[in-house]
């Protein structure tokens, strides 16, 4: 038997028809015909039960098609593990820079020099982007805030207190540190809450649960906009808190500890809950939670 059989005789089988399957194909229905005539008298049984405008599977025929199937997937299973040797095996992360991109640089590296062969490549996106990328297959591991539910398996990597982000000539600049009563009637910028709901959530409800007014100046779609609303005199944003790495300096913004901050934000790796996760994936998990565990 050849595979090319298998998989015409499959086809046959999923379009009723030999002569559905040959357009399928691109081959002529003589053609197709002798394929499977081929294999039948190779395996010395009958496949098809042939009608005058349609076929049906004999019972061998039913064994041959459940069986091909998994033979053709496992073909393509190898064929994908061979071609990814040869090019690379390909390791596709998503992340939020705010909350991740401290220590991911770090992870990079060291995850490179020790898996040479696998490409990492990564993406900026919002939560609800990772989550619906993870899902649909186009990542393979997700650095986000976890999620309610089942459909991903998630590993704390480190978790973050809480800084209020402000123009360098606000007001409250001068404050070793801020109360929040200080945050009453303030401008205040946010994330978008679309892509970005535990912070939006966190944060809104700091502020009902103190009693807190605040005027919502402006959404954004990701901390580096963010900052340069703030920048601007927009307003004040309340920010995950930067380690050492991430703390960047300049003459147009600071941050101030609050004396009450909101829950502390977990970041985590985020993997699809019903399948078995990678060995490459794994190793840079591991990478990851050493380059958090030095900040």
């Amino acid at each position: 038997m050849e595979l090319r059989q298998l998989r015409a005789f499959v086809e046959i089988a999923e379009a009723g028809s030999i002569t559905a399957a040959a357009k399928l194909l691109r081959l002529t229905q003589p053609a197709l015909s002798r394929q499977i005539k081929a294999l039948e008298e190779e395996l010395d049984v009958a496949l098809l039960e042939r009608g005058a405008h349609s076929i049906s599977l004999t019972p061998a025929g039913q064994i041959l098609k459940s069986e091909s199937i998994k033979l053709l997937r496992f073909s393509e299973a190898m064929v994908a593990k061979v071609q990814a040797e040869a090019s690379g095996e390909p390791l596709r992360v998503a992340y939020a820079p705010s909350l991740a991109g401290e220590f991911i640089a770090s992870a990079i590296e060291r995850f490179t020099q020790l898996h040479p062969r696998v490409r990492v490549s990564l993406s900026d996106r919002s939560s609800a982007e990772m989550q619906d990328g993870l899902a649909a297959g186009k990542f393979d591991l997700i650095l986000a805030v976890p999620c309610p539910g089942d459909a991903v398996r998630w590993m704390p990597l480190r978790d973050y207190g809480w800084e209020l982000l402000m123009p360098a000539n606000h007001p409250l600049a001068p404050r070793e540190v801020v109360s929040p009563a200080d945050l009453d009637g303030q401008k205040l910028l946010l994330l978008e809450k679309e892509g970005y709901p535990d912070y939006w959530n966190r944060v809104t409800r700091y502020f009902k649960d103190r009693g807190l007014q605040a005027k919502i100046a402006g959404e954004f779609d990701g901390r580096e906009s963010l900052s340069a609303a703030v920048e601007a005199g927009m307003g004040i944003a309340l920010v995950a808190q930067a380690g050492r790495r991430g703390r960047q300096q300049n003459d147009r913004s600071v941050l101030k500890p609050l004396e009450e901050e909101p829950a502390r934000t977990v970041v985590a790796a985020g993997t699809v809950s019903d399948r078995d996760c990678p060995p490459r994936v794994l190793a840079f998990i591991e990478e990851l939670k050493r380059a958090a565990a030095e900040l």
